[in-house]
């Protein structure tokens, strides 16, 4: 099977709104103004209803409360509201399928996204273009898992004997990555974006320029220490090395991770 193939027989494709199309083409030209994506945001209510309520929550709430779009943009800033935006609309394209948890997809995809933003930062990137990469770099599985559980069960049989990835290609003849980048194209996001999840599992191919699949991999293996260890503990850190980490801090990093992973948790609740 190749990848057009499943695209052709998925049972529903998600779809993000064309305001918030519209909108990841603004926030990708340098000469765009706040005040003029306000006015697209306030084209979308639940979008807009979600930037009000970030802008007054503890965070970011200044000695008076946000009453328009336009004010709470300037609140937040250009990067912020790029990120919710982004991952509102995404989070919003998919329904849960009997026996998937997507919450805990989320919850799992947002901390990823936490830590992504703190290497990224480390590494002189864009934290907060690495988050949106972290919200979005498992979205390959959740297409197949919402729109296609035969083929998810299929690999689901078979990854008790072979890796992950291993399972995908040998079920599937491409693994999740693929599929998440091809739905990235086909949403028409930015090839940052787009790079970031087709490159995760292979971060040394990533084109020149496109430094964040090596991001998303070092989040990926931070966010699994953390779930065998118990947390941003010792034992977690000092799990952790190799080629990949040579240029992280994991002594800094792990110094920041509570706070950030915390102060995360508010933000997910918004885009609930």
């Amino acid at each position: 099977m190749d990848i057009n193939t499943l695209f052709a027989q998925l049972h529903t494709l998600p779809s993000i709104p064309q305001v918030a199309l519209e909108l990841v083409q603004q926030f990708d030209n340098p000469h765009e103004s706040l005040e003029k994506v306000a006015r697209s945001i306030e084209r979308d209510p639940v979008i807009a209803a979600k930037v009000l309520r970030l802008a007054n929550s503890a965070r970011f709430k200044g000695a008076r409360e946000s009453a328009s779009i336009e004010d709470a943009a300037m609140r937040l800033g250009f990067n912020v509201l790029r990120t919710l935006v982004l991952a509102s609309a995404v989070t919003g394209a998919f329904k849960s399928a009997p026996g998937f948890k997507l919450k805990v997809f989320w919850g799992r995809s947002f901390q990823v996204a936490s830590i992504s933003r703190l290497l990224a930062r480390q590494a002189g990137l864009d934290g907060e273009v690495a988050f949106t990469c972290g919200v979005m770099h498992d979205i390959g599985e959740l297409l197949i898992q919402t729109g296609a559980p035969e083929y998810a069960a299929r690999i689901k049989g078979a990854s008790g004997t072979t890796g992950r990835a291993a399972s995908e290609t040998q079920q599937l003849g491409f693994g999740y990555p693929e599929v998440g980048a091809e739905l990235a194209k086909r949403w028409n996001l930015p090839q940052t974006l787009q790079a970031a999840i087709r490159y995760q599992a292979q971060p040394h191919l990533a084109p020149d320029g496109q430094p964040y699949a090596r991001v998303i991999a070092q989040a990926m293996e931070v966010f699994d220490a953390l779930e065998q260890h118990g947390g941003p503990t010792d034992e977690a850190r000092d799990a952790l090395g190799g080629p990949l980490f040579e240029e992280v801090d994991l002594d800094l990093l792990f110094e920041k991770l509570p706070f950030m992973l915390e102060q995360d948790k508010a933000f997910t609740d918004y885009l609930a």
